[in-house]
């Protein structure tokens, strides 16, 4: 609420849409609930930028606080967020990993910042998609997010380079933290496709960008490199849960809208600022499903316990996983069906992409903003408890309201 005071006060809109914009900051989600952004006070459009920049760090703590709090049955819930945060073989106390976060952090801040001033953008909005790119949150100044770049050659030539740079810092904001460190301080680049996560990123990247390009240069037309990059730009923002868009993703094909809802859910890795179920968690499930299948077609001696980097699963973190999914899953079919029938004037399938978008801390759906705004306060209520459940996937904010987990 006291995040929200400067929407209420500067801008006199309603108490649910700017604790919703709040929300949608510090979670690092994305949603919003203003439009006409480029007439706004630039002091307002800073400090949505900064709700989301200090949203990701907190995340960051958060992860690292799931290290040291293991010992409690209340906090052990919390890592839920923490997955894969000892699998980096790494040990550092608290006070010297959150010094080592915070730089990491800052430095991708700025030499963004800085590369994307270089090549054209102006101060404040390289500082403000700084901000929010590092912190997947995809705030931007503009309506037209980054297409409003696009959308003017003449006056930023430059365009196509600012969207690689900010594809690269999505992906860096979507990798887990502890694989920055091992490339900063031990030159480690080995980590970058080291272990099953960083793998199956790499994959699910590449593949659903050569799938989505050529979906929508055969359906739509046009040049196939321009929908390879606008392809590329969307797939690293969804995996991200940045939200940044150049083409909405309304305006791509079917099959194309399809696989991002999926992406929109699966998120990026555990130990970073994206939102998501996480890839590790897929991943694990993966494991296992092939594990039960194999059990089925070979003899008990010739199947081996499934493992992720030559680690045998944890079953507590099995058990997380498949209940984290399960209560999304009911999330998302409730949430969904509740929208539809509050919003009759929307499509199913918009409904549903609103709520995917809010549990997926992912920010666009496949309406436009000013569809989300004219949603019913109670619909509303509803996407910030998806946006806080998303980013705290859930388990946490059960133990947030449980006196009993926390006296234990």
């Amino acid at each position: 609420v006291i995040g929200a005071l400067p929407f209420i006060l500067l801008l006199d809109i309603p108490l649910i849409e700017s604790v919703f914009e709040t929300v949608s900051g510090f979670t690092t989600a994305g949603t919003t609930m203003l439009v006409h952004l480029d007439t706004l006070p630039r002091s307002i459009l800073l400090w949505r930028s900064l709700t989301q920049w200090l949203g990701g760090l907190g995340i960051l703590v958060i992860i690292l606080l799931v290290g040291q709090s293991r010992g409690s049955q209340a906090l052990s819930l919390l890592n839920a967020e923490g997955v894969k945060v000892n699998s980096g073989r790494l040990s550092l106390n608290f006070q010297r990993a959150t010094v080592k976060f915070l730089q990491i952090y800052v430095v991708l801040t700025v030499v963004q910042a800085v590369i994307t001033l270089l090549l054209g953008m102006p101060l404040f909005d390289a500082v403000n998609h700084a901000m929010t790119t590092v912190a997947t949150g995809g705030f931007s100044p503009h309506d037209e997010s980054l297409a409003f770049y696009a959308n003017r050659p003449s006056q930023f030539p430059n365009h196509v380079a600012m969207e690689v740079v900010i594809t690269v810092f999505m992906l860096a904001g979507g990798i887990n933290f502890f694989i920055h460190y091992r490339l900063v301080r031990r030159r480690e680049f080995r980590a970058l496709w080291d272990g099953l996560e960083m793998r199956i990123l790499w994959a699910v990247l590449a593949a659903t960008t050569v799938i989505v390009a050529l979906v929508s240069w055969r359906s739509i037309g046009g040049s196939l490199s321009d929908w390879a990059l606008r392809s590329g730009f969307a797939i690293a923002s969804l995996i991200s849960t940045t939200g940044y868009e150049i083409t909405p993703t309304g305006e791509f094909p079917r099959l194309a809208r399809e696989i991002f809802l999926l992406l929109m859910i699966l998120g990026g890795t555990a130990g970073s600022t994206a939102g998501g179920f996480k890839l590790i968690r897929a991943g694990m499930l993966g494991k296992l499903l092939s594990f039960e299948v194999r059990k089925l077609r070979l003899p008990p001696h010739a199947v081996h316990p499934p493992a992720i980097d030559g680690k045998a699963i944890n079953e507590v973190a099995f058990r997380q996983a498949v209940f984290i999914l399960l209560l999304w899953l009911g999330y998302i079919a409730l949430g969904g069906l509740a929208i539809s029938l509050m919003a009759p004037e929307l499509q199913i399938a918009d409904a549903y992409s609103i709520v995917f978008s809010a549990i997926g801390v992912y920010g666009p759906s496949f309406v436009p903003v000013p569809v989300v705004i004219a949603l019913p306060g109670v619909a509303k209520a509803i996407l910030i408890v998806g946006m806080l459940a998303g980013r705290l996937e859930i388990l946490p904010l059960l133990v947030f309201f449980n006196l009993e987990a926390w006296r234990r």
